[in-house]
């Protein structure tokens, strides 16, 4: 590898191998026109290389690194992505970080053991597509000097230490796609934003397991104009350079998508303590996937302009403190594959037909009001529920065997008593020889039969 001319050398791509290291590796890549460095999914160990100023693209994710980064990385002006994911890197994001940010389009730290805050100066006229610092060890705010970074569509802060109020400004980011802030610190009210305050282009928000409080202002979802739209999507991944990920809670289950495709619309609320009645302007984002609002304080009912939700395949509301009936404009849900409301204060009947004949019992537990298939109550008199008729045939099956069962019992039963007394008069009056005449041939073809 020493022997390629160091002015010749471009491109350096050893991705996805096994190497743990460079034999006679210097600390500093001795290439200085390298412009392409990708050593990402090896087992390579110990510090950095140090790039030379020349690079534009540094992969190493998805190795053992360990170490800080090098402030070396301070003087690479022509530096495009910096993908450090996945490793063992300590220390803190260098300051410097800010200012690369005219050049750099992506900024990849997620998943190592960055400590203490993030920088708090992003320079005026950043270029940043994409922020990825998700689980490491931050803590403190989230810099309000991110909102300089105005091309953003991808800013990922996820499961750290972030201590924060909401970050309503970020709405200035009319470039913004995926906001994901899941598993941090952020307390208080969500405000009702103000008039340049808007997210016209999320997609994509995780607000999750955090504190949060109070009621969701109406006004907040109102100009999210991207989850309104139904039009059909060009099948297309989100990412210029580095594929955008994210991970969606469903049920309880962690779903980890490494690539998000073009027209999936989430909103994952769960686990705050927002309270009051559940916005019915959420009806309104038609071309939403994913609704959590689970394991809140929310009140009141259900909106049924969640029928409006033509799209929505999963609908969690559960661990609130929601009453009245489940609407039954939401059978038109004809995606909603996933819906759980257990944990509420619900009554009356659950809506029968479609997707609804589907969801289990643990959808709807803990509803002392509820009743219908698939609980056991029913509405009404009758104790035990049984599954609700889909066609003519299958409501007239069950009930027809039923009939043509007890009467070929009664029917039986009535010959073969009325046979026996014949036989028995039969034997008593000792006219055997006209009774062997019936059975003897019988019997034989029976035998021949069993041989």
């Amino acid at each position: 590898m020493h022997n390629v001319s160091k002015e010749s050398l471009r491109d350096f791509i050893l991705s996805d191998n096994f190497l743990t290291g460079i034999e006679n590796s210097p600390a500093i890549i001795p290439w200085p026109n390298l412009k392409y460095f990708y050593l990402d999914n090896n087992m390579m160990h110990g510090s950095l290389p140090i790039p030379p100023q020349s690079l534009r693209f540094y992969f190493v994710s998805n190795n053992s690194f360990t170490g800080r980064i090098s402030p070396f990385i301070c003087n690479m002006s022509s530096l495009a992505v910096l993908d450090l994911s996945h490793n063992n890197l300590s220390g803190l994001i260098h300051p410097c970080m800010g200012n690369l940010s005219q050049s750099l389009k992506a900024l990849v730290l997620r998943s190592n053991n960055f400590g203490n805050t993030i920088p708090k100066r992003w320079a005026k006229g950043c270029s940043l597509k994409m922020i990825d610092l998700s689980q490491n060890q931050l803590h403190g705010h989230l810099p309000r000097s991110l909102a300089n970074c105005t091309e953003l569509e991808y800013l990922r802060v996820s499961r750290n230490q972030i201590n924060d109020t909401d970050p309503f400004w970020l709405g200035t980011l009319q470039h913004l796609k995926i906001l994901d802030l899941h598993s941090n610190g952020f307390h208080g009210a969500i405000r009702s934003p103000e008039t340049n305050y808007t997210f016209p282009n999320l997609c994509i928000i995780d607000l999750s397991h955090n504190h949060l409080s109070g009621n969701l202002p109406a006004r907040y979802f109102a100009q999210w104009d991207a989850m309104k739209s139904v039009g059909a999507n060009n099948l297309q991944y989100m990412g210029d350079w580095v594929y955008y990920s994210i991970i969606i809670t469903i049920k309880g289950v962690e779903l980890e998508y490494k690539k998000i495709q073009d027209g999936l619309t989430v909103i994952d609320f769960s686990c705050n303590r927002f309270e009051g009645d559940i916005p019915k302007i959420l009806g309104n984002l038609e071309g939403l996937r994913v609704l959590n609002l689970s394991n809140n304080a929310f009140t009141g009912h259900i909106p049924s302009s969640f029928a409006n939700l033509t799209q929505l395949e999963s609908l969690d509301l559960s661990q609130n403190k929601l009453f009245g009936e489940i609407p039954l404009e939401l059978v038109q849900l004809n995606f909603l594959s996933k819906f759980n409301v257990s944990h509420n204060c619900l009554t009356g009947p659950i809506p029968q037909g479609q997707q609804f004949g589907t969801f289990p019992n643990t959808s709807f537990d803990d509803n002392r009001g509820l009743c219908g298939w698939p609980l056991s109550k029913l509405c009404g008199d009758s104790e035990i529920s049984t599954p609700p008729p889909s066609t003519f045939e299958e409501n007239q099956g069950p009930k027809l065997f039923f009939e043509f069962g007890w009467k070929v019992v009664v029917m039986g039963y009535g010959c073969g008593f009325l046979f026996g007394v014949v036989i028995g008069h039969i034997v008593t009056t000792r006219k055997q020889d006209w009774l062997i005449k019936i059975f003897g041939k019988k019997q034989h073809q029976t035998r021949i039969e069993v041989v």
